[in-house]
């Protein structure tokens, strides 16, 4: 009797990413009587681990689009144009959200799907919110600032996730919000006045915010906030939609769009997820099969959404079943994610954000760091390991216009 293959995949060690993974490759088992076995590693190393550590063991991968540089110069994952029909290939462009398509596009081809779609949007406790001095949501960072000062000594803060990985993205972010989508264009400096402005910014903030928001990332945040009473506002950080359904935690979240700055962007960096295909799998077919199974409009807005999942397809985005599933997630952080920024994407990167995210929450949280060494350093980084960042692999909509 023919032995069965088994398929493996890595994800992270969420319930937005496991949960609907299971789900979906369950029924697809039965159908196909295939084994699929997925595991998952921190969110540390989803951000950070080099890909030929994964690729020779697994046959399908979550990965982070900062890594699709890597993936297209390395032979270590299969371009999507060779696994996908083309008319499913142009139908997951067509139905972009924001960026989300765009970012794992190199040299004029696909190497991921963006099954997940995510930035950095605001996160609200609003029972909290509700009996705190100020009332509104915080639409810019003028705001966010007042309410955590007012909050400082309560016993619901402000947070901010701003380890030094999310302290990067957080400086990014906010430099968006005050010159727009153009502060750093490839092979760049980035905009000095804005990054100047963002670091100020942060560092002044930094004493106003609760405690956790030094070492925290977007997850830890979101089970403190979630669990406890502890934080009634995060202005920033990459949105869980799985908080913000009802009865994942004991307190349910609701999100909304990133604050602006003085210009009338609401920066916020892209985040998500890809699907990867390694080219060392031993079961190629099955996976491809089960990769266009889980990044199917009909699966995205189905079974991954009803698992807990956080779409990538923006026929999930725009349904109002899906969002009735998570109090508005997706209608209530469109107009953030439309806007976002992508990271670069460069093999250098991957030794420049560890680097960069040290550099930036030094700054933050130490006083003997300096801004102006700060950005020294930063801009001398960029140009070392980022020197061959360049935007002429933006694909185009099927309106031919650079997304």
């Amino acid at each position: 009797m023919q032995q069965r293959v088994e398929l493996r995949g890595m994800a992270w060690n969420h319930p937005r990413a496991l949960d609907p993974l299971a789900a979906i490759s369950a029924a697809w088992s039965l159908e196909r009587d295939q084994v699929v076995h997925w595991d998952a590693r921190p969110l540390k190393d989803f951000e950070d681990q080099p890909l030929d550590e994964l690729a020779a063991y697994y046959d399908l991968l979550l990965i982070d689009y900062p890594f699709v540089g890597v993936a297209a110069t390395s032979g270590l994952i299969a371009a999507v144009d060779d696994w996908v029909p083309a008319a499913y290939l142009a139908d997951q462009a067509r139905h972009a959200v924001g960026p989300s398509f765009e970012s794992y596009g190199w040299g004029g081809r696909q190497w991921a799907l963006a099954i997940d779609a995510a930035c950095q949007v605001a996160a609200v406790r609003d029972d909290l919110l509700a009996s705190a001095a100020s009332s509104p949501t915080p639409d810019s960072w003028h705001e966010v600032a007042a309410l955590a000062r007012a909050m400082r000594h309560s016993s619901s803060r402000v947070a901010l996730p701003l380890n030094p990985n999310h302290a990067y993205c957080a400086f990014l972010s906010i430099a968006a919000s005050e010159a727009g989508a153009q502060f750093w264009q490839p092979g760049e400096p980035i905009d000095v006045r804005a990054a100047r402005a963002s670091l100020e910014f942060l560092r002044a903030l930094a004493p106003d915010l609760h405690p956790s928001s030094r070492s925290d990332d977007p997850i830890g945040i979101s089970e403190r906030m979630s669990r406890y009473d502890e934080i009634v506002y995060v202005p920033l950080m990459f949105g869980y939609s799985s908080y913000a359904r009802a009865g994942f935690r004991r307190h349910r979240l609701r999100f909304t769009d990133a604050p602006h700055g003085s210009s009338s962007h609401r920066g916020s960096v892209l985040g998500g997820v890809g699907l990867a295909l390694s080219t060392s799998g031993s079961g190629r077919d099955g996976a491809a099969d089960l990769a266009q199974r889980i990044g199917a409009p009909e699966t995205q807005c189905g079974l991954y959404a009803a698992a807990g999942g956080q779409p990538g397809h923006g026929a999930a985005w725009a349904s109002s079943a899906v969002n009735a599933q998570t109090a508005g997630f997706f209608a209530a952080t469109r107009a953030t994610i439309e806007h976002a920024f992508m990271r670069p994407r460069v093999p250098g990167r991957r030794r420049f954000q560890p680097l960069a995210g040290k550099l930036v929450h030094r700054c933050i949280w130490d006083a003997a760091a300096t801004i102006d060494a700060t950005l020294a350093e930063f801009n001398r980084l960029a140009g070392e390991l980022l020197a061959d960042w360049r935007g002429g692999t933006r694909t185009a909509d099927n309106h031919g216009v650079a997304r």
